[in-house]
């Protein structure tokens, strides 16, 4: 009777402390323009925001919307961060993915909802650089 070897699947992950997103997208930014929303729309729930960590996670706010994040630099477009979200929409599931880039000290960006819109949107730099 052979003998049956166990495997177990190897997930990567960072080692800790780790950068694996660039200093220059870390941090917590102010959503100050989301295509086809209005500023009170943006306010409604809170100060509309995307926070990103060293390691790629963070979160999305606006309007009714709120949103995790988890992402990584793109591999074939340069200086770009991409990620898949989900979350909420007034209680409704809200799910996609979306990129990032920062230009001019602005960090500019579109979001993909799965089987729905997309939206552009501008955000600026909220706090100084976080080490989270």
């Amino acid at each position: 009777m052979a003998r049956i070897k166990k495997t177990t699947a190897v997930v990567w992950r960072p080692p800790l402390g780790k950068r694996t997103v660039p200093r220059v997208f870390v941090g917590t930014w102010r959503i100050t323009e989301l295509k086809e929303f209005d500023a009170e729309y943006l306010d409604l729930c809170g100060r509309p925001k995307v926070k990103i960590s060293t390691r790629g996670s963070g979160m999305f706010a606006f309007g009714a919307v709120e949103a995790e994040i988890d992402g990584r630099m793109d591999e074939v477009a340069d200086g770009r961060f991409s990620f898949s979200f989900e979350g909420q929409d007034e209680s409704d599931p809200f799910f996609g993915h979306g990129y990032c880039m920062v230009q001019d000290d602005q960090l500019t960006g579109r979001l993909f909802c799965h089987f729905g819109d997309d939206f552009t949107f501008t955000a600026r730099r909220n706090k100084k650089i976080e080490s989270a």
